[in-house]
């Protein structure tokens, strides 16, 4: 892990509390794996990496004082890369995510050539090269109609990913992006703990990314 700064090169409205920011500096790292971004308060906050149009980004969406201090900022302290990222298996793969996790898919998609679905509540602000479906009873029929695809890759809300797992468990393998809270993202404080059929698991070092079939029955 390393301690550096990020600069704020644009800040994209893609809805009204989704933002992707893009930044001025490269940094390798494995698809999701994240940054811990230092924020007024004592509390780090965890942000996936990815990518939007060959620079170098993260989604952020606004709930509190936090994540509406990162959007505002020309300048960030960061730590990472975190986590131990994503290396899907072989085959055609399908992300599902929300307008936040759009990074992430940008980057998934440039990576492996894996198509990308976004559902959202919200209509987007912004022009994006992905499917969107609005509203809960379209994206049960999205997820419905999915066919032919080797593995799945979910990330977004805790009622999405479980809603997605549950009706796509049976096609494929399904890799799930867990939001637990990180206080450390580095494995000391074991506030990120789940329970998996192989053990008790820390979503900061182990994950973030897991089969759900592990974590869910």
């Amino acid at each position: 892990m390393e301690n550096f700064s990020l600069t704020t090169k644009n800040t994209l409205k893609v809805t009204e509390n989704s933002f992707i920011i893009t930044f001025n500096e490269k940094l390798d790292f494995i698809p999701t794996q994240f940054i811990m971004i230092e924020t007024p308060s004592v509390v780090r906050k965890p942000f996936a990496l990815g990518e939007w149009f060959n620079d170098l980004a993260i989604g952020v969406e606004v709930i509190g004082k936090g994540t509406a201090y990162i959007v505002e900022q020309k300048a960030l302290k960061v730590h990472g890369p975190l986590g131990k990222g994503f290396v899907p298996p072989s085959g055609k793969g399908a992300m599902i995510a929300t307008p936040a996790c759009l990074a992430i898919a940008f980057d998934l998609h440039q990576r492996y050539d894996c198509d990308v679905f976004i559902g959202s509540v919200e209509k987007l602000l912004a022009e994006i090269p992905f499917e969107v479906v609005y509203g809960n009873d379209e994206f049960v029929e999205l997820l419905e109609s999915l066919s032919g695809y080797d593995w799945f890759y979910v990330v977004g809300s805790d009622q999405m990913e479980k809603v997605a797992f549950d009706l796509l468990r049976q096609k494929a393998p399904v890799y799930i992006s867990f939001n637990e809270y990180m206080a450390c993202g580095i494995g000391a404080c074991r506030g990120c703990a789940i329970q998996t059929k192989e053990g008790i698991k820390h979503v900061c070092i182990d994950g973030p990314v897991f089969r759900g079939d592990l974590v869910w029955n």
